[in-house]
Formats: structure tokens, sequence, C-alpha cells
């Protein structure tokens, strides 16, 4: 299985591209979307892409255009975030909910409550 990865912390990407390989997968691993959409051209589609959540702040940072560009090659291409941020998935449940707003509560005890 094919898996492109498009991560700028270096030490995330490698940590990732050895991950990956321990469980199979055949990673490429890109630090930019203008690389990605090289190697996407190049090599894709891929069976996954996974693509940062960094690269879709601001307008110089190319997430958008290079999902716009690779779904426009392949309609059915899977791809997912990776991000440090949590995550509510789709669809939830009211503990999906609770788990998820509780990552922004602050402990009783906080000073800063």
């Amino acid at each position: 299985m094919k898996v492109l990865v498009v991560e700028a912390e270096e030490a995330t990407l490698k940590l990732l591209g050895v991950m990956l390989k321990q469980l199979g997968y055949s990673a490429e691993l890109t630090t930019n979307c203008a690389e990605a959409m090289k190697a996407y051209r190049e090599r894709g589609p891929q069976d996954v892409v996974l693509i940062a959540m960094k690269f879709f702040r601001g307008s110089s940072a190319g997430g958008t255009a290079f999902v716009d560009a690779m779904l426009q090659k392949n309609p059915q291409q899977h791809y997912a975030f990776l991000t440090a941020s949590p995550v509510l998935r789709k669809p939830f449940k009211l503990q999906d909910v609770d788990d998820f707003m509780g990552a922004f509560r602050r402990p009783g005890g906080s000073r800063f409550g």
C-alpha cells in the first residue's frame, strides 16, 4: 500500500515514515505541498495521502491547492489530516462530543480556571 506523507516537521516526518514502514506500508515522505504535488504527479495516485493541517493556514501554505489538484487527478483519492489539535470525527455521539470538549476544560484546581 502506497502512502504519501506531507509534513513540515522533520522529526515527525521521519518518525511517521519509520512507523509506516514497520507496518508494511511504502511511504513517500515530503516536507511541503510543492514537493508532494511533484511526487503525486509522477507516482500518484497513492492509496492514502496524509497531509499536515499546518499547510492549510495562510494563503501561501498550498494545502488547499494541493488537495484540489490531487482530487482533480483522482476524485476517489483517500486522504487524511495530521494535527496535534483535538479532532471531532463525524458521525459523533453525545459521549464523543463530551470527550472532545474535555480537551478544552481546565482542571478545577487550575490557577487559570
